[in-house]
């Protein structure tokens, strides 16, 4: 079952639930679970999880502490390729 973001716009409470599909704006209609108000409660629209390693994509680099220690690897596997790719 899907994972469900909601947002109270009464308190700014923010929490998620585990629903079916079919079940996913029930929240909506409850009361918020902070505050108690009902009729505050929506359902937010989270980015979705990144895919893969975000170091290969380019979206983080690699800190020299891990290259660091990627090259001594390499350096005690001398037939490794682990230094060219770091």
């Amino acid at each position: 079952m899907p994972l469900y973001d909601y947002r109270c716009n009464h308190c700014s409470h923010e929490f998620e639930k585990v629903l079916k599909v079919a079940e996913m704006h029930l929240p909506i209609s409850e009361p918020c679970p902070a505050c108690g108000l009902n009729g505050y409660v929506e359902k937010t629209i989270m980015g979705a999880p990144p895919i893969g390693d975000a170091a290969r994509l380019g979206i983080r680099r690699v800190d020299d502490g891990f290259k660091e220690v990627m090259h001594k690897i390499h350096d005690a596997n001398p037939k490794s390729n682990l230094r060219d790719k770091f």
